[in-house]
């Protein structure tokens, strides 16, 4: 035990834990909501709110969502829950791999993955702990998500605070610092694909170069790092989510201890260049698998941000799609030509100043044309007539059934909630999400498609598709049909 000790601490990780106070006396909630206002501003942080929020499904009854802001400009949401599952933290920045430098790519997902995990070590004294932690760096924003007993939420805001104020690393690149896992990015049929995708329909603007990876990071030093914290991780730009059991007294206490001395800064707003126009229907065709039999589709179209009034129109046309597995249109057509799949899916990401509509699918080679064109005529058949009443209600009820069960899982509402702050919605949207989708028509649909969905500016990226089968894409007429080389990176 003597050696464990003296291994424990030299870890930065430990010589934080040493910090923690353990037993603390727990506020009980009658307490917080009769002397809100008080014990507030006591605590360095003003409720905002204690209105709103979301259906706990396992109670069966409301949950309140309580808000509120530590003097820094943090805003804190907790949703309790009872029970004794795990506590959930998710910290919300709002700056993400677009603002990476051009020379720097990555410098986003490398400063969050080593913001708290800066050697093998910190990875398995959380691991001790009880602490999982993932690190989720989107094009808008970066997310720390962290599951642990609720006894141990001291100890992870005490190394977050610890992490966040400066000094915070090396002059110097650090060899063999552990990575985070990050949260799996959904199965694409072909990475190369996205990629190239992305770039066709977001050109120069960073949404072009995804999230980043970090295949750069020994060229990036730690004054990188820690420059870019410095400008773009500031508590007045962003949100800490807590679902779980744990006194909201108990919370704000720690929040104001450990996360009060994080520096205010100024929010940046770069610029950005414009979209790309698209103005035909342009096909990549990609020869990357030397003697394969497959190819990977990716056919798609920027969509509106998440703040569109079309979301819940065209999350449903989206399950409509290709979201209801062999019940979608696409399975149904593919199915009608005879054209069989390893793979078929559609989806739409919703970002801050836009979104991205994919279909994805896997098909043989020497079906890859034929599959193309069977997608081009199930997007279309959205935008000559509407939807029957009977498709339509089946997907909004799997699409209120989904939410209805994610609902029921501490990690899927702290993100609902994450989203909720990244992209300022309402706050009683999770609580309303089945009213807004009920309310739907078959006209709504039909106007959501005939306003975001097109075949003729859109991008099509195939891999496999070697010269044997070149001859094949003739048939799209007046598209644009360019061979990219296996590599032009």
């Amino acid at each position: 035990m003597q050696g464990y000790s003296r291994w424990w601490s030299r870890s930065p990780i430990a010589r934080r834990i040493g910090s923690d106070r353990s037993g603390l006396a727990s506020v009980s909630r009658f307490l917080w909501l009769g002397a809100g206002v008080a014990s507030g501003l006591l605590l360095g942080a003003a409720p905002n709110s204690v209105s709103g929020g979301a259906r706990d499904l396992d109670a069966g009854g409301k949950a309140i969502v309580q808000r509120f802001e530590l003097l820094n400009g943090l805003r804190i949401l907790l949703l309790q829950r009872q029970g004794r599952g795990p506590l959930v933290v998710n910290l919300l920045i709002r700056s993400g791999s677009i603002l990476d430098p051009v020379d720097k790519a990555g410098l986003a997902g490398v400063s969050a993955r080593r913001l708290l995990v800066q050697s093998p070590d910190d990875t398995k004294e959380l691991q001790v702990l009880g602490i999982e932690l993932h690190v989720d760096v989107q094009p808008d924003a970066t997310i720390l998500r962290a599951s642990m007993p609720p006894r141990r939420l001291r100890t992870f805001l005490d190394l977050l605070g610890a992490a966040l104020a400066p000094p915070l690393f090396r002059d110097e690149v650090e060899q063999g610092a552990a990575a985070l896992t990050d949260d799996p990015p959904g199965r694409i049929p072909d990475g190369l694909a996205h990629g190239r995708f992305r770039q066709a329909i977001f050109g120069d603007h960073p949404y072009g170069s995804g999230p980043g990876g970090t295949e750069n990071a020994e060229a990036i030093l730690y004054r990188d790092m820690n420059d870019f914290r410095r400008r773009h991780y500031i508590p007045n730009d962003a949100s800490l989510i807590v679902v779980g059991a744990v006194p909201a007294g108990e919370l704000l206490d720690a929040a104001r201890e450990k996360l009060g001395p994080w520096t205010k800064g100024n929010p940046q707003e770069p610029g950005y260049p414009e979209f790309p126009r698209l103005d035909h229907l342009s096909i990549q065709l990609v020869d990357e698998e030397e003697g394969g039999t497959g190819a990977g589709i990716v056919f798609g179209h920027r969509a509106p941000r998440r703040l569109s009034t079309d979301f819940y129109s065209l999350e449903v046309l989206n399950l409509l799609l290709g979201g209801l597995g062999t019940g979608s249109r696409l399975s149904r057509v593919f199915l009608l030509h005879r054209i069989n799949y390893r793979f078929l899916d559609s989806r739409i990401r919703f970002f801050r100043i836009g979104g991205m509509l994919q279909v994805l699918a896997r098909v043989p080679k020497q079906a890859a044309a034929g599959a193309l064109m069977a997608i081009l005529e199930t997007v279309e058949s959205f935008k000559q007539s509407p939807v029957s009443e009977a498709e339509l209600e089946s997907a909004k009820t799997q699409l209120i059934a989904r939410h209805g069960e994610r609902m029921r899982s501490p990690d899927a509402i702290a993100d609902e909630l994450t989203q909720m702050e990244l992209f300022s919605l309402s706050k009683d949207f999770l609580e309303r999400f089945g009213d807004h989708v009920r309310r739907l028509t078959a006209e709504d649909i039909q106007g959501a498609a005939k306003a975001h969905l097109s075949t003729t500016r859109a991008v099509a990226v195939v891999t496999g598709a070697d010269a044997e089968f070149r001859s094949r894409w003739d048939r799209f007429g007046t598209a644009e049909v360019v061979a990219l080389p296996k590599r032009s990176e």
